[in-house]
């Protein structure tokens, strides 16, 4: 048995979502038994959408909770022991929990640090006098001024914690080669052409893999979500409608997150190929069933739309099972190269968004600004780590040309043949 997280949606007025995250015990025969343990998940927001991934602190939670009871075999928290508590929070921080394969950034390794300690503070608060610990054995309260002025008090362990990032600082640089981006997208476009469009807005608009998932269609009854900018006859201009969260499916099945609300314009060295490929994945999708009333873009194999579980499940397999043996056949000593990492490290959907970040630097983006703007960022923190590596990334990435890849090239030989004609 294992604990897992469970969440219960109801749908409000102008398909407003709330949603509700619990604790639960899966067993090995998949029954579900509640747990009263999301009671001490400190949350900063009380209502959620459907396709909000759930409060982020559940899970640091669940990998303890997983650890206290599976790895130290304790049957309740209140046997809960200061060292359990450190070996757990050690390990987090160097990346050697059972089912770790890399290393974890500082502020990752702090925030679940954080977020532990809150659960048990208010979880041991509940139970004094009948736990082992309580609050004061793991932390000391300690104040100092933010930038802004402001007293703010943090929560200090009384151990230290030791965190592994040597190879985290890097990482980026050594993900997907322009060839073996290519390979991926033609093999992707000829045998999974369900999966088309939601990688495409990975990688030719920057769309995080959640929110590609929360794409509508041009003709949905919630709104556009794509939406064409045209000037006699010729289109300037492609918006995508990210600026809410909707429900896309009648089982209020979480689709995907956005992470921030706006409308992502597609970048002009994108434009041509992202039209192309849209065309091209609209004329897949004809007379092929779908929700009319929610008018999904990514649609699952029985016409609901595509959740980022699923996505990001059906693209792992395809980089294990189909690429890698494609990669290590290659002529090129680069993706081979590139199949073997793959075969020592896993990577997600998310690399689109880096390729696509990649791209934008090598054709000319030097402004932070600007960068954020493209990738839809909060926080400056991701751009300006590509742009202070600029150099470096150069190095390894071949500079975008013609808007990436003859993709319309590459599909009239598919379909009639090199040097052939319709």
């Amino acid at each position: 048995m294992k604990f897992v997280s469970y969440k219960h949606s109801l749908i409000l007025g102008d398909n407003h979502i709330v949603t509700k995250q619990f604790i639960v015990i899966k067993s090995s025969d998949g029954s579900l038994h509640f747990t009263n343990f999301h009671r001490y998940v400190k949350s900063s927001l009380k209502i959620k959408s459907i396709t909000d991934d759930g409060n982020k602190r559940f899970s640091y939670v669940i990998k303890f909770l997983n650890y206290s009871f599976g790895e130290k075999g304790i049957t309740s928290l209140d046997h809960l022991t200061l060292d359990m508590v450190k070996d757990f929070l050690m390990n987090y921080g160097l990346g050697t929990l059972p089912g770790d394969s890399k290393h974890r950034k500082k502020s990752t390794v702090k925030i679940c640090i954080n977020t532990v300690l809150d659960f048990l503070t208010l979880y041991l608060k509940e139970r004094k006098g009948k736990a082992i610990l309580c609050p004061s054995d793991l932390y000391e309260i300690t104040t100092f001024t933010n930038k802004r002025g402001r007293l703010i008090k943090r929560k200090e362990p009384k151990f230290d914690v030791y965190v592994d990032d040597s190879q985290t600082e890097q990482a980026i640089f050594r993900d997907m080669p322009n060839v073996a981006f290519e390979m991926l997208f033609a093999h992707i476009a000829e045998y999974h052409k369900d999966l088309l469009m939601v990688v495409a807005l990975g990688a030719f608009v920057g769309l995080r893999p959640s929110e590609a998932c929360n794409v509508r269609r041009e003709d949905s009854p919630l709104g556009a979500g794509v939406l064409f900018h045209q000037s006699e006859g010729e289109t300037f201009k492609v918006e995508i409608d990210l600026r809410k969260e909707m429900s896309l499916r009648s089982d209020l099945r979480p689709t995907g997150r956005i992470k921030k609300k706006r409308m992502q314009v597609v970048p002009y060295i994108f434009l041509e190929i992202f039209l192309e490929v849209y065309n091209d994945y609209m004329s897949y999708l004809e007379g092929k069933k779908y929700e009319k009333d929610y008018g999904p873009l990514n649609l699952n194999k029985r016409g609901k739309a595509l959740t980022y579980d699923v996505y990001y499940q059906r693209f792992r397999s395809i980089i294990r099972e189909e690429m890698i043996p494609l990669y290590l056949k290659s002529d090129n000593a680069e993706v081979v190269f590139f199949g073997q990492l793959l075969q020592e490290h896993n990577i997600s959907p998310h690399i689109f968004r880096h390729w696509y970040t990649t791209q934008l630097v090598l054709s000319g983006v030097s402004e932070i600004s600007e960068l954020m703007s493209a990738r839809g960022d909060k926080s400056p923190d991701s751009a300006w780590v590509y742009l202070q590596n600029k150099g470096e990334i150069a190095k390894q990435y071949e500079q975008v040309n013609n808007g990436v890849f003859a993709y319309m090239s590459w599909r009239a030989d598919d379909l009639f043949g090199k040097g052939g004609k319709a």
